[in-house]
């Protein structure tokens, strides 16, 4: 069973403009974009001993950009059409067009996550104002190749990346969201938007109580997958948490649009009329514990290692690639300051991100902010799954976070 199984594999970027932008203009953007990040020209060989990465020379690329006047069908289609990893490039941007152009941005995951997305997003809004200017942008990334796992381990160093491995932990849970068959047909995006007053009072809870908004934010979504789900007693959740590894880069390489992603796996079980803040407090405890022994790190390690003989690296590869084990999943993009992208004369009203669509039992929760607003999305497809179960659970997380 393979990743492809359990997800559709892309991510997506909304952009909301106020006006009209260039659609010519966008297009040699998006093009010059391409180009100045090497790694988004390749496709992926899936290579049974080893996949890898192989370039594609640019006359064999597909389409990668389309425009057509906006309604919700067209976009909605955009949205869900996969990009195919096996081809290149691994972005696609489509312009749906009316009194206020809409923009969505489409990336395969395994070549690009959250961090990359936004990091390819506003090297494109950099580039369209620099065109605005008649002036040609000199493709800064064009030799920098995709920064991998070996150089995140080259600056943190190989013992704290062995004490995270010894800790890593196996995902997967015994429960999860039932699905009715196995066809992944017919996407639909669940969205809520939480308003500027919301978000300053979850931002003002979380550093009352000295925890994350992400802590919150991942307490609300349990306590919420207990509700909804009713788990055995005694069962353990295992909710998978994705980390941003640029952190460990050079400052040069910070910015590269690539996956350079972890996961902490928070391990939680169901406690009848525990309070909210008591399991923020466990929830909390559990990734701080992970965040010191850095396990992200080990994460980074195995990947290494995968080629080397040994029962102990067999075990935990095995571990780490059985998809078959459900588990919940929740993606925090953070907050997307509105100078990040900044097209010039058209202002942005919104960016949202809708994250890789999970199928059954697996459930995946995304969050973005744009200034003051925050964004929550849940995937599904309603022909293997009951609609008014996940508007259900998506009502319940926004009932359970404190403002």
């Amino acid at each position: 069973m393979s990743i492809n199984d359990t997800m559709d594999g892309q991510g997506r970027v909304l952009v909301f403009f106020e006006g009209k932008v260039d659609q010519d203009r966008l297009g040699r953007a998006v093009h010059l974009t391409i180009r100045a990040n090497p790694m988004l020209g390749f496709r992926f060989v899936d290579h049974h001993r080893r996949p890898y990465w192989q370039k594609v020379d640019e006359k064999d690329w597909s389409p990668y950009f389309v425009a057509s006047d906006h309604s919700d069908e067209r976009l909605h289609e955009f949205m869900v059409r996969p990009v195919d990893p096996s081809g290149a490039p691994q972005v696609r941007v489509g312009l749906f067009r009316s009194t206020n152009d809409i923009v969505c941005i489409r990336m395969d995951h395994l070549a690009i996550d959250g961090g990359g997305a936004i990091r390819y997003l506003t090297e494109l809004a950099r580039t369209y104002r620099q065109l605005m200017n008649e002036a040609v942008p000199i493709p800064t990334s064009a030799n920098v190749m995709r920064p991998g796992p070996r150089d995140v381990l080259r600056t943190a160093g190989f013992l704290p990346s062995i004490k995270g491995l010894m800790g890593l932990r196996l995902p997967g849970a015994e429960w999860g969201l039932e699905g009715s068959n196995k066809d992944h047909n017919e996407q639909e995006f669940i969205i809520r938007r939480l308003e500027p007053c919301d978000l300053a009072a979850i931002r003002s809870y979380a550093k009352g109580h000295e925890v994350t908004v992400n802590d919150v934010l991942l307490a609300s979504y349990c306590r919420a997958l207990f509700e909804i789900c009713d788990p055995p007693r005694g069962k353990k959740l295992r909710v998978e948490v994705p980390t941003n590894l640029r952190r460990y880069l050079p400052r040069d390489s910070e910015g590269a649009a690539c996956n350079l992603s972890a996961v902490y796996f928070l391990s939680i079980d169901r406690k009848d009329d525990e309070p909210f803040e008591g399991t923020l407090q466990r929830v909390h405890d559990d990734i701080t514990r992970q965040k010191e022994s850095r396990i992200e790190l080990g994460e980074m390690l195995l990947l290494e290692l995968a080629l080397v003989p040994g029962k102990f690296v067999l075990e935990k590869l095995e571990g780490m690639a059985d998809f078959q084990i459900a588990h919940p999943v929740i993606s925090n993009l953070g907050t997307i300051a509105p100078e990040m992208v900044d097209f010039g004369t058209v202002p942005v009203r919104d960016v949202q991100f809708i994250g890789p669509t999970l199928y059954p039992p697996n459930i995946g929760l995304g969050v973005s902010s744009f200034g003051e607003r925050m964004t929550l999305n849940i995937n599904c497809c309603s022909s293997s799954v009951d609609r008014h179960v996940m508007e259900k659970l998506m009502d319940t997380i926004v009932r359970e976070l404190p403002f």
